[in-house]
């Protein structure tokens, strides 16, 4: 199920220029196909930060604040679409932008969905192959160039 839907869409814009974002230079008929489709890739933009923390996809209505994630990146995406990146605005832009710092808030844990819980508690260990027996410089001769 999709986090947010074309009427969400129409609650930040009008018909007409949701119609001519889709291709309708006349501005007159939203193509739901590409609404769609930029909607499945914001939702997967989603998914693919929080799979670490929260089981993805969320089932049911969606959190408040996924929903607005998924409306700010489906405008984005579909401004991208239309314009190309040269030419999108500012604000989208932004949005954009404050949407994914916002993805990876939640992803770290610095910010909850309340209708969700607290998830799966903390991410996925980073796990490295490095120890400190495998470094060529030991922590006396480090300091010896500090003196």
């Amino acid at each position: 199920m999709a986090y947010s839907s074309e009427n969400d869409l129409l609650k930040e814009m009008s018909e007409s220029d949701l119609a001519k974002l889709t291709g309708d230079t006349s501005g007159q008929t939203i193509n739901s196909d590409r609404v769609n489709n930029a909607i499945d890739n914001a939702d997967a933009m989603i998914n693919s930060y929080l799979c670490g923390r929260y089981s993805v996809p969320f089932a049911g209505t969606p959190d408040a604040i996924i929903k607005k994630i998924s409306v700010d990146m489906t405008i984005g995406n579909l401004y991208e679409s239309a314009y190309g990146r040269t030419t999108v605005p500012s604000t989208i832009v932004w949005r954009r932008l404050n949407s994914i710092k916002l993805l990876k808030d939640i992803q770290s844990g610095v910010v909850g969905l309340s209708s969700i819980g607290s998830g799966t508690g903390t991410p996925p260990a980073i796990i490295s192959n490095k120890d400190d027996k495998s470094t060529i410089f030991s922590d006396n001769i480090l300091d010896s160039f500090y003196e």
